[in-house]
């Protein structure tokens, strides 16, 4: 955790600074190279490039691919200029998306995510079906809804990259309380539904996103420990 916030705290100072030199003009015989780049597009595409370094400092090399999509959509013309290309459309977008989906899938194949078998159940666009994880469940660039056994509380580490993720509890009245959820959720939204009888205690580490849960006392506990980067995470009582 402490590693984390010195990287967003030199990240957010970094940032500051370029806005301060943008201010004074220090980027212009750059700009007059390769043309204009917005502040606010060198912010999405720091922000994007240290999405990417996180990934793959984590050896998940699949899921860098739609970001480098998205640093090129946004920094195409210059591209093109610096290129000397006869369009500032070089590449249609659905062709770039494309392209990063197929990468995506393709790494995700030849360097899968090593688990030990636990079967989890997962819902997602095509019904449910039975995944094998060890207590952990991954949602990247889809949309999922995990079932989590509140009898053996399992899984009890959600991560979601990318996409849109929906957590449940089963067999509510099988939990004894004091249990603890470990999540991820990264350039994501994810919706944590807890039943009515329980509360929720948070100890999360949140980088440029929002974090939103009602404030309850009285039932059985729930701790819900991790991070929060560039997302949304959101705990609905039921």
């Amino acid at each position: 955790m402490k590693s984390k916030k010195i990287f967003w705290g030199i990240l957010l100072i970094a940032l500051a600074i370029l806005m301060i030199l943008d201010v004074f003009h220090v980027f212009a015989p750059l700009t007059a190279r390769i043309g204009e780049i917005s502040i606010w597009a060198s912010l999405c595409g720091i922000v994007l490039l240290s999405f990417i370094i996180n990934r793959l400092y984590r050896g998940k090399i699949s899921q860098i691919f739609f970001p480098l999509a998205f640093i090129f959509m946004l920094f195409e013309k210059n591209i093109s200029v610096l290129c000397g290309a006869d369009t500032e459309n070089i590449i249609n977008n659905w062709l770039v998306l494309l392209i990063a989906l197929l990468f995506t899938a393709g790494f995700s194949l030849l360097f899968p995510s090593h688990r030990k078998n636990h079967h989890v159940n997962i819902e997602g666009y095509h019904g449910i079906s039975s995944v094998k994880y060890s207590k952990y469940a991954e949602n990247s660039l889809g949309h999922s809804v995990i079932y989590i056994d509140s009898a053996s509380f399992s899984p009890n580490h959600v991560e979601n990259n990318l996409g849109s993720c929906k957590v449940f509890f089963e067999n509510p009245e099988a939990y004894t309380g004091d249990g603890t959820l470990y999540i991820e959720n990264n350039l994501g939204s994810m919706t944590i539904y807890v039943p009515n009888g329980w509360y929720v205690k948070k100890s999360m580490e949140n980088n440029l996103g929002g974090v939103h849960i009602p404030q309850k006392d009285d039932g059985l506990l729930l701790r819900i420990k991790g991070e929060n980067n560039l997302g949304s995470v959101t705990v609905v009582y039921i």
